[in-house]
């Protein structure tokens, strides 16, 4: 199955950081900063809705060293409720924290934090995950996965497949862990960033992008950024590896990805072979940048 992209618009956010995870639900755009103070909360034209906010912080960027590090999001039930998940990355001990919005709610409040149990970063471990760097997450139906970004040391991606209960103490469990090939070569060493299924077509949709690093904590050079995707994802979650079916350079679509480093991605509409979605983008100087592409199979 081929693809292709068309950018249909994007727009530079000069004022929220660091766009690291993006989600939709019921109109509403989520927007998440590595090392933002709040999640910024958009209409699909890019409007500000309102703002959530979740740390005080002096300057609208959080010190690299002190900040959660949200890098990934997802929509999950939980005992009849909808909430937003926002995970750190668990590069470091105060990475390892993740919050839970509920959007039923007219405030979004009370909001619950928790952080990575002990036992389960124990189990990743004894799994082949050396070194922790969560930048994806999606659910397909009753599991919750998770992306965990190598990097030019440990140049391997992994999907983790958990319960969306894994946070709480004694509940989680690390149900398999799979490595993934991108079987193209690319110049840098090419990390996912974000995870999207679309369960309409058991489509499994990544973002990745290029960064010259050798650990899960420092930043590198931003090299290019790509869409990839796997067919029939939900009937090949117990093979042993999994390898992307397609994989599109976006710089190569359009000029405005040059220089981008794309961290999420998020799907508005369906329409037959083709996909509203909602890209955003981190350039490592403090702005944001979101984009909305349709992407069409045949």
């Amino acid at each position: 199955m081929k693809a292709d992209i068309t950018l249909l618009h994007s727009l530079l956010l000069p004022g929220f950081p660091s766009g690291s995870a993006i989600e939709y639900h019921e109109g509403n755009i989520y927007l998440i900063g590595d090392d933002a103070c709040d999640i910024l909360v958009l209409d699909t034209a890019y409007n500000k809705v309102t703002a959530i906010p979740l740390f005080d912080a002096p300057e609208k960027r959080i010190p690299k060293t002190e900040k959660a590090d949200f890098e990934a999001s997802v929509i999950v039930n939980l005992s009849g409720k909808t909430y937003l998940m926002v995970l750190g990355s668990a590069a470091t001990e105060k990475r390892k924290k993740l919050i839970l919005v509920p959007l039923l709610e007219a405030a979004y409040t009370p909001f619950l934090t928790a952080a990575y149990p002990d036992e389960f970063i124990q189990q990743l471990s004894k799994k082949g995950i050396h070194e922790l760097n969560i930048e994806g997450a999606t659910a397909i139906h009753d599991a919750l996965v998770l992306s965990n970004r190598g990097n030019e040391t440990h140049p391997v991606n992994h999907l983790i497949f958990t319960t969306p209960d894994f946070w709480q103490q004694g509940a989680g469990k690390v149900m398999f862990v799979v490595p993934l090939t991108l079987l193209t070569s690319t110049p840098v060493f090419t990390g996912v960033s974000e995870l999207c299924y679309v369960g309409e077509k058991d489509l499994l949709l990544l973002s990745l992008s290029s960064e010259a690093t050798t650990n899960a904590y420092d930043d590198g050079a931003i090299g290019d950024s790509y869409i990839g995707w796997i067919n029939g994802i939900s009937q090949k979650l117990h093979l042993p590896t999994l390898a992307l079916d397609g994989l599109i350079n976006l710089p190569a679509i359009s000029d405005d990805f040059k220089g981008e480093k794309i961290e999420g991605l998020c799907l508005e509409r369906i329409s037959g072979n083709e996909l509203l979605l909602h890209l955003v983008s981190d350039n490592d100087s403090g702005e944001s940048r979101l984009f909305k592409v349709a992407m069409t199979f045949q």
